[in-house]
């Protein structure tokens, strides 16, 4: 019996101070996600230095969130793609202009439609433009993935619109655009 009480007790104290190591480091961890979502924020929105979020309820459900820089907005924007959704930080100036755009995350056909997370290609195509950009007017599509750049595109345009106040309904926003 007491073999056995000192391989439990040891288990038992090492559960707890891996316990308390886990609550410990838990505000470290969430202090530096918040830090990098910062530091995003501001490398596709220059000239901001801080990000209040904006309450947003309006019909575009390819919104997510709204953060108000001082020198625009970044906008959090979601649709879907040819196998599953695409979310996508755009930065948008108060002018109305694209400043930055990261894709966040996305489950597309490898080799085809995931190559736009590293296609700057693809991406630049949307910088300093006003959203009004389609594929096949103004944007290339990666060869093989239309269907994801399109995604991109009304995702672009969403954000675009919400700055500007434009109408979503572009040819952006629907498949055939």
């Amino acid at each position: 019996m007491k073999k056995l009480l000192i391989p439990v007790i040891a288990i038992a104290v090492a559960a707890l101070v891996l316990l308390g190591a886990s609550f410990g480091l838990r505000s470290i961890a969430v202090d530096n996600a918040r830090q990098e979502h910062l530091k995003t924020m501001k490398t596709l929105l220059p000239g901001s230095e801080s990000f209040t979020v904006e309450p947003y309820t309006g019909e575009d459900e390819n919104i997510l969130s709204v953060h108000k820089g001082e020198s625009g907005f970044v906008v959090e924007t979601q649709t879907r793609g040819y196998a599953d959704d695409i979310r996508i930080w755009i930065g948008v100036s108060n002018e109305g202009t694209v400043t930055g755009i990261q894709i966040r995350e996305m489950h597309e056909t490898m080799g085809l439609g995931q190559t736009a997370l590293t296609d700057a290609d693809l991406l630049a195509q949307f910088l300093r433009s006003d959203g009004s950009l389609t594929v096949g007017e103004g944007v290339d599509a990666i060869t093989g993935a239309t269907v994801t750049s399109k995604a991109v595109a009304r995702c672009v345009t969403s954000a675009v619109a919400y700055v500007t106040g434009a109408d979503v309904d572009s040819g952006a926003t629907s498949w055939g655009g």
